[in-house]
């Protein structure tokens, strides 16, 4: 659905289609409250990749735009890996100042900044994949949260818009809904879209599939 979408069957729920106690935009900001509670309740990232250039001598690269969490970092295809302080002090020799480059091989996060170790000696690829939190809603914007969510905002905006209207029975009967019946319905359902066509068991190293891109 669309914002407009939602807008139009929430005011037909609640029975305020042309009603001016609530503006198109104030229904948007609604829609962008019950998506960013949804991302908190139900653990719902947008994924999304993220490419930008490496610049030589620079180790400090920030995040991108309303990213999370980075869950996998690359240089030129190449993952790098995660590290800690105490690791860069280690590999530094505790001359965390130092201006040595190279190919980077290993980052750490920090205030929301990715540093690599060592510093990019050149120009690179440097490719972040994220876990994103939703972006501010328009009535023209892309919902980006899955489609089986749209039709719970529709209640969390209906609660919302009783609530101002002094209508608490109303305002509580679809938070109670919101709340008991669609977050734990979404998370039910993200958790089937994350395991996929996998067993829901922990497997050994030892016993996952081998071959010439993996372990031998």
């Amino acid at each position: 659905m669309t914002p407009s979408e939602i807008i139009l069957a929430a005011r037909q729920k609640y029975n305020a289609v042309g009603d001016t106690n609530w503006s198109d935009s104030e229904i948007c900001t609604l829609i962008y409250a019950g998506e960013l509670e949804l991302a908190t309740e139900c653990a719902m990232a947008i994924e999304n990749t993220y490419s930008t250039s490496t610049v030589a001598g620079t180790r400090e690269y920030a995040f991108p735009t309303n990213a999370a969490s980075i869950r996998r970092i690359e240089y030129a295809g190449k993952k790098l890996f995660p590290i800690t302080f105490r690791d860069d002090d280690v590999l530094t020799s505790q001359n965390e100042a130092t201006t040595d480059t190279g190919t980077p091989e290993y980052y750490e996060i920090f205030d929301s900044t990715v540093y690599l170790r060592p510093i990019p000696d050149s120009v690179g690829t440097l490719t972040m994949y994220a876990n994103c939190e939703p972006q501010s809603v328009t009535t023209t914007s892309t919902l980006e949260i899955p489609s089986f969510t749209h039709g719970a905002l529709i209640d969390f905006v209906v609660s919302e818009m009783a609530a101002k209207d002094l209508n608490f029975n109303m305002a509580r009967h679809y938070m109670d809904k919101w709340q008991g019946v669609h977050i734990p319905r979404i998370k039910k359902r993200l958790k089937l879209n994350k395991r996929g066509d996998a067993f829901a068991v922990v497997q050994s190293e030892e016993l996952l599939p081998h071959g010439s891109l993996g372990a031998q």
